[in-house]
Parts: structure tokens; C-alpha cells; sequence
């Protein structure tokens, strides 16, 4: 899976969740991350990198940070 791709996943289901009261979502493409703002003024750093791991295999990773 292309790291383009999962962002754009990732991106979606944010996006679509109706359950975390989303009010916003910042993308930053070049650091990968996404900013993402909720109804009770919450601010999350979602980052997204591609990391290969030993025999090719290849792992996602995310992380969120609370500002």
C-alpha cells in the first residue's frame, strides 16, 4: 500500500466520523500530518509515515499528538 493512499484513507475516516465531533481538519501533505480540531475546542496532530521493514515487508505507523 502506497503511503498517498493510506493518508487519503485516513483523511475519509476522519472526515466521516460522526461520533468524535470533528470541526475541522488541516492536511499538511509535505509533513504528512493532519490537524484536526473537534467541537470542544480538542486540537490532535494525526502523522502519517511509511516505514519498510527487514524482508520488505512494509508497516504503517500513526500517531497522535494533543496540543
Amino acid at each position: 500500500m502506497k503511503l498517498e493512499f493510506f493518508k487519503d484513507k485516513m483523511f475519509e475516516l476522519l472526515n466521516d466520523a460522526d461520533t468524535i465531533s470533528i470541526k475541522d481538519i488541516e492536511t499538511n501533505d509535505k509533513e504528512g500530518t493532519f490537524l484536526v480540531s473537534t467541537q470542544d475546542g480538542s486540537v490532535f496532530e494525526v502523522r502519517c509515515r511509511q516505514v519498510k521493514a527487514p524482508l520488505g515487508d512494509t508497516r504503517l505507523f500513526w500517531r497522535v499528538n494533543v496540543y
